[in-house]
């Protein structure tokens, strides 16, 4: 990779990330569904995706 992207995340988002990985791999593997995800994990993932987006050149906006 010639221009990689970094982030830098506090240590409750990372661990979001880490379990919200985790858990989709784990649940899809299972054929169950993805468990709900409390609002401060779900403000703090999406602040991430928004960084994550804006730094790839989207305009921090899906959809």
């Amino acid at each position: 990779m010639n221009d990689a992207i970094e982030l830098r995340l506090d240590p409750a988002t990372a661990e979001d990330l880490r379990d919200a990985l985790y858990n989709l791999g784990e649940h899809q593997a299972a054929g169950r569904g993805i468990p709900h995800m409390d609002t401060d994990t779900s403000r703090r993932l999406g602040a991430l995706l928004r960084d994550l987006d804006i730094r790839l050149g989207g305009s921090g906006r899906f959809g």
